[in-house]
């Protein structure tokens, strides 16, 4: 009898879990009428909330009371500005108790509501010379600006383009820049500037004019027209000395072209020189938040769960007066906390999920996963004209925060990040990215659509074992354990679209790794349509310590030259044990080399593994910018096509040149034999040149015919109609 009443409690139990589970409770939002919220709301559908923080209101006083099951927030179509971040918590979920979710109620209009951090300026006038100006609210200070939905440039000099700096004293690199000679028009603006710098920033990529790998936007202190010195309020992150590419803003004396803005921070006003028209016909909006939705636990030991945003557009936040690659510990290299912050920011979190959403408009990224974000799903959104990166996930860095061993700071992992698409990213920040993944593994990045990125299309970063301190967490780093403080592994980027990224950076690629841990594959992924516009840089890029790789079934074409870049290498891969195997490497005419590999800064770089990949009109076959023994594990079964010539092999070998002649991109190209030779015929005995056979080129995907010798190497044909976003939603706004 006991028995069976224990049993029957259980069944008691459970049933009472499961209805609770689906138990829902919707609470109703509605934009229209007054702001502030009518006195016989309830949240019904007949007499919903006006506002926001009323609906959270109402939905938290539910979850305090004990509810359990789903709480669903519906909010209907309109515009909600938002006075401070919608905070989402475990006060929200009744302690766990809950499961929330916030999301759009469009269906009869069609239309998602609008979430906005900023605050439509009026009260504008004509000033002079076809600037009008209005004043701002009392306590905006923006640092970008929005009209019609449209980022609106700041005032700048130059209007567009890059100045390059002159030569800066020794020992003071860091300290400002040199202005070179500029046209007579830019002169004279520089020095009505000069004469008041309150307000000037400088845009610069530190580096000493050969690195462009990460742009700063810093306050000026002090400028100086005579000598066309500009002293930096504070240091800047890297050396600049000569050659480095800079532009100013921040001064009214820019405002010389139309489609810029600039703002007097002491008179508060806000000067906008148009295009056309006025601005009393456009939605000219200043942003007044640096993020919208805020999902924050009550600690890494305590992270909320079971919070889910949906269907919502979200736009309009700030940047910042200063801007710096990384923060003052130079082991970290990442974001300061004042710079940590996106439309959705995520931290102390597990099992949240932002499906479906419109993100844009931002001064810094689209999603900030923040140290401790678990098992986050990011599918279906649409991220566009963001500062930065459009989703980006940070760890912990190695040695940061309170951990008695690695395993347990390995807390930024297992997302999903699908179908989205994401365009037209770092247009505030030089580097910026489609997805970067700090710190940060165990992630599944499928079907998305990235293009128009100043850098890469995704990147994966962690710190690369030569510039590890000689301790971490207190524990001695060697070689044998440092892969242990490395997050960013057994990562999975798969059928993903990527096209015109690169478009303001160099010595980068459109999916790139730099100092992470291992087993990251990198499958099925289309890119495409992208360009070197300066200096060189590559396609897929495993650079510093990239250890552990395998890539296969990409495809990459149409990747081109441009202005004074070089596409050096389709594929470049340094670290060890990387896998690069049945890739398409197809119409990239410009390409220099195919597939490249270089021993650098004391990481290694040895027992790669090339194997089945097609290589059709896409430069030589390598580049080895310096050669090893020990360089290659396997190398067979290619097929090489280039109008029938010969395979060449470039770099510096341990042989004479002969009369092949100088490589583009690096060292000398040597006749194949001479590289077998110099191998001693351990690799590449069977593979071939000649015709893949295609059947229809890029319209069909590229797809071989019957005959094709590729099969024979045991190619595997590689299913194009799986690349890129699944979801065809053309219901959702336009980006």
């Amino acid at each position: 009898m006991d028995q069976q009443n224990a049993e029957r409690s259980a069944d008691e139990k459970r049933s009472a879990a499961i209805e609770a589970a689906e138990r829902t409770a919707r609470i109703f939002v509605a934009a229209e009428g007054p702001e502030g919220g009518d006195a016989g709301a309830d949240g019904t559908p007949e007499r919903p909330f006006r506002t926001i923080p009323d609906a959270q209101a109402a939905a938290r006083a539910l979850a305090a009371g004990g509810f359990e099951g789903r709480i669903v927030v519906e909010i209907r179509a309109g515009d909600y500005r938002l006075r401070e971040p919608l905070r989402l918590g475990s006060a929200d979920t009744g302690g766990g108790r809950c499961r929330v979710e916030y999301r759009g109620a469009d269906e009869e209009s069609g239309r998602m509501p609008a979430l906005t951090g900023g605050i439509a300026i009026e009260g504008w006038e004509p000033w002079r010379d076809g600037i009008w100006r209005a004043p701002v609210p009392e306590g905006v200070r923006p640092h970008t600006l929005y009209a019609d939905g449209m980022r609106v440039a700041q005032a700048r000099l130059p209007a567009a383009g890059y100045y390059h700096t002159g030569a800066s004293a020794s020992g003071g690199e860091r300290d400002g820049i040199v202005c070179a000679e500029l046209p007579a028009a830019d002169a004279r603006a520089f020095e009505a500037a000069a004469l008041d710098c309150s307000g000037m920033q400088a845009y610069v990529w530190p580096g000493e004019g050969e690195w462009n790998w990460f742009s700063e936007t810093i306050p000026v202190r002090e400028a100086d027209a005579r000598t066309g010195r500009i002293v930096f309020s504070r240091p800047a992150t890297w050396g600049i000395g000569s050659g480095s590419r800079y532009y100013l803003q921040g001064s009214l004396a820019f405002l010389r072209e139309p489609g810029q803005y600039h703002f007097d921070e002491r008179s508060g006003m806000l000067y906008y020189r148009l295009s056309s028209g006025t601005p009393h016909t456009q939605r000219v909006v200043a942003p007044a938040l640096l993020r919208l939705i805020e999902i924050v636990g009550d600690g890494a030991d305590r992270p909320v769960s079971g919070i889910s945003v949906r269907g919502l557009a979200l736009a309009c936040t700030d940047f910042y007066a200063d801007y710096r690659i990384v923060s003052d510990e130079e082991a970290a290299n990442t974001e300061p906390d004042v710079q940590r912050n996106g439309l959705v920011y995520v931290r102390d979190a597990d099992a949240v999920e932002i499906d479906g959403c419109v993100l844009r408009q931002s001064g810094s990224s689209g999603i900030f996963l923040d140290r401790c974000a678990l098992n986050v799903r990011l599918t279906g959104n649409r991220i566009s004209h963001v500062g930065h990166h459009g989703i980006y996930a940070v760890g912990y860095a190695p040695g940061e925060g309170d951990f008695k061993r690695p395993a347990d700071a390995d807390l930024n992992r297992g997302h999903l990040i699908s179908d989205n698409e994401i365009q037209y990213g770092g247009e505030l920040v030089g580097h910026g990215a489609g997805i970067q993944l700090y710190q940060c593994g165990g992630c599944d990045i499928a079907h998305n659509r990235i293009a128009h990125m100043p850098r890469y299309g995704i990147s994966m970063k962690g710190v690369r074992q030569g510039a590890m301190p000689p301790a971490l967490w207190g524990i001695p780093v060697t070689w044998d354990n440092h892969y242990d403080f490395l997050f960013a592994r057994d990562n999975l980027i798969r059928y993903n679209d990527i096209s015109d990224v690169m478009t303001d950076s160099q010595d980068g690629g459109m999916i790139e790794s730099w100092g992470v841990g291992l087993g990251n594959r990198v499958h099925g992924n289309r890119l495409h349509h992208s360009g070197i516009r300066f200096s060189f840089g590559f396609g897929i890029y495993l650079d510093d310590a990239s250890d552990g790789f395998t890539v296969t079934h990409n495809v990459l074409d149409h990747l081109y030259s441009a202005d004074t870049g070089k596409l050096w290498m389709a594929i470049f891969a340094k670290g060890i044990g990387n896998v690069i195997a049945n890739n398409l490497l197809v119409d990239n005419p410009d390409a220099v080399n195919a597939i490249g590999t270089q021993e650098m800064v004391g990481e290694a770089n040895r027992d790669l593994v090339i194997e089945r990949n097609i290589v059709s009109d896409s430069g030589r076959m390598y580049c080895f910018v310096n050669w090893s023994p020990e360089r290659l594990s396997r190398a067979d079964r290619n097929l090489y096509w280039k109008n029938g010539e010969r395979r060449m092999v470039s770099g510096e070998l341990p042989a004479p040149a002969e009369s092949a002649g100088a490589n583009p991109a690096w060292g000398y190209d040597y006749e194949w034999e001479t590289w077998l030779e110099t191998s001693e015929g351990r690799f590449e005995s069977n593979s071939v040149v000649s015709d893949p056979l295609f059947a229809e080129g890029e319209v069909d995907g590229y797809r071989l015919r019957p005959d094709s010798p590729a099969y024979a190497l045991g190619w595997e044909d590689i299913d194009w109609l799986l690349i890129g976003p699944r979801i065809k939603d053309t219901s959702r706004p336009a980006i």
